[in-house]
């Protein structure tokens, strides 16, 4: 990374510590302390932040850089500029109470490297790119409230702080709100705390765009969920657009109020899941394409078939290789550096206890089927074929006898014999096949 001058633009350099502290902090640290703080200037050997007091009420903030995060920052400054700065923290009284109740746009809270253009679209995230991208351009139209649903590292909060950039480029002055539902409920309790809960509503019912990150950790938190509920119905009402993200759909979050899982349900749910193949491959290009480092594609595809779980996982292993590639200062990346940096990775992978199950649920999901298209009788080209290779990878990986596999599917022995056997001519015919179940069986070994 190049290293930016004191002289240069302090926000520029505040951005790239920032990028840094995202990195090595907890996502929700990271919104409470150190994204409120506003840099102010440099002089000499002193960088001054202030840290506004409609965001940390009282001294706490200006406490915490000052104590518990001030190393960090410190060092994250001498990465950035090679130069030894020190904190000075000022605390912003003046905006403590925010007394016109107006919040201000929350662009700060949003991190500009999270965009559409640069969220690669597969199978597995399309309906939710695409239902974003529209609300983006058209909120409070069709989708609202908008409801992204998948597992940990898979892109949600890139596309919800995507559509709050996109918003902001092309509404410029209006105001956005980015938020976590810890950071909710962590701002709620300090409202009630202090007596200022007129200006915690304020702040989040007068935005024209509401960006929720993690909204199934409301779930166990009786007085936030009934804040929520207000706040959502304010917004909701006055015809403002409303995106959350959870790792689950409402009706399967526990403990959450049915009044809330009704109102999450009354746009459109969208889900994202693990990508595919095609689309870890396309990440990893894209991830080196400004990379000083030689890659051949085998090495990527030795990646891709590897790390399946997530797209954070696999940048996380993508970095590993670099980061091996300059303990060992060369920027070519030969498949021995790659297997190298990611033995110790692999090594510690759950294994899973594959059975037919196991299998039938991996290629439902591999080919977007409803739980259970598999055992069911239809015979429509779109569940058959799907089925055939569940059976044929029944039979390669398991090596179960043709009369147990029929037993899973609920079908005759005869039946998987054809099916098995359709399938080993196909194989060999089709190489698009070929990497399909190559896939299919990384999936299927591995958690």
């Amino acid at each position: 990374m190049k290293k930016l001058k004191t002289k240069d633009n302090i926000n520029d350099i505040w951005s790239a510590v920032t990028a840094q502290l995202r990195d090595e902090m907890s996502g929700v640290a990271f919104d409470t302390w150190i994204m409120p703080i506003v840099p102010i200037g440099i002089t000499g050997t002193e960088i001054r932040l202030k840290v506004p007091g409609g965001l940390q009420k009282g001294s706490l903030g200006k406490s915490m850089i000052t104590t518990k995060y001030r190393s960090l920052i410190e060092s994250s400054l001498r990465s950035v500029t090679g130069k030894d700065l020190s904190l000075d923290v000022c605390f912003d009284e003046a905006g403590g109470s925010n007394q016109s109740g107006d919040p201000i746009t929350y662009e700060g809270m949003l991190n500009n490297k999270y965009t559409f253009e640069n969220f690669i679209v597969g199978n597995n995230n399309n309906l939710a790119q695409a239902a974003s991208l529209a609300v983006a351009e058209n909120p409070a139209g069709k989708y609202n409230p908008l409801f992204i649903y998948g597992g940990s590292g898979l892109g949600k909060t890139h596309l919800l702080q995507a559509i709050g950039n996109y918003y902001l480029t092309h509404n410029p002055g209006k105001k956005v709100l980015y938020t976590t539902s810890e950071k909710f409920t962590y701002e709620l309790v300090n409202a009630i705390r202090e007596k200022t809960n007129q200006e915690f509503r304020n702040r989040h019912r007068t935005v024209d765009l509401l960006l929720l990150d993690d909204v199934q950790f409301l779930s166990t938190k009786e007085l936030a969920q009934e804040e929520f509920y207000h706040t959502f119905n304010a917004l909701y009402e006055a015809g403002k657009q409303i995106v959350l993200t959870s790792d689950r759909l409402p009706s399967e979050t526990p403990h959450l109020a049915d009044r809330l899982k009704t109102r999450f349900q009354m746009g459109l749910l969208a889900d994202i899941q693990p990508p595919d193949y095609e689309t870890r491959l396309a990440i990893l290009k894209s991830k080196i394409e400004n990379e000083y480092f030689t890659f051949d594609e085998e090495i990527m595809e030795y990646v891709a078939n590897n790390i399946t779980s997530n797209v954070r996982d696999l940048e996380g292993a993508l970095k590993r290789i670099l980061a091996y590639a300059g303990i060992e200062r060369t920027n070519t990346i030969s498949m021995e550096l790659a297997q190298k940096a990611l033995k110790e990775i692999l090594s510690t992978l759950p294994q899973r206890n594959i059975t037919t199950a196991v299998i039938i649920d991996e290629v439902e999901k591999y080919y977007r089927l409803p739980k259970g298209s598999l055992i069911t009788k239809k015979r429509s080209s779109d569940i058959a074929y799907p089925r055939h290779i569940a059976m044929y990878i029944s039979r390669v990986i398991l090596d179960e006898s043709y009369a147990k596999i029929g037993e899973d599917f609920r079908r005759d022995h005869s039946t998987v014999m054809n099916a098995v056997k359709k399938m080993k001519k196909l194989v060999t015919e089709n190489p698009e096949l070929q990497d399909s179940i190559k896939e299919l069986v990384a999936n299927i070994k591995r958690d």
